[in-house]
């Protein structure tokens, strides 16, 4: 089965790098999942629900988008900084039988 990795950008990057990066991704054995321009938060919720990995721009990825993607193992921004990263909610521990 194949990971998929989310390239998600309120604000696309050019066609040119956008095409490149899903290039790169599938070489990879990676199932590419483009999303671009965007509004509001609900099209991200959706899309990263099955995302292995994302790779954002400037996108929020908030506690709310982090609990939403129950299979991300990484966040990867394209850009400087990381204040558009939020950290997850702790995990509770599950209730011994």
């Amino acid at each position: 089965m194949s990971k998929t990795v989310l390239l998600a950008c309120e604000k696309p990057f050019s066609a040119a790098a956008r095409d490149e990066v899903v290039a790169i991704i599938k070489q990879a054995g990676y199932t590419a999942n483009v999303l671009e321009s965007y509004k509001g938060k609900g099209p991200l919720l959706d899309a990263i629900a099955s995302a292995d990995a994302a790779i954002v721009r400037s996108d929020v990825i908030d506690a709310e988008v982090l609990e939403a993607a129950k299979q991300l193992k990484l966040v990867v921004r394209a850009g400087a900084g990381y204040d558009t990263i939020g950290q997850p909610p702790p995990r509770r521990p599950r209730a011994s039988p």
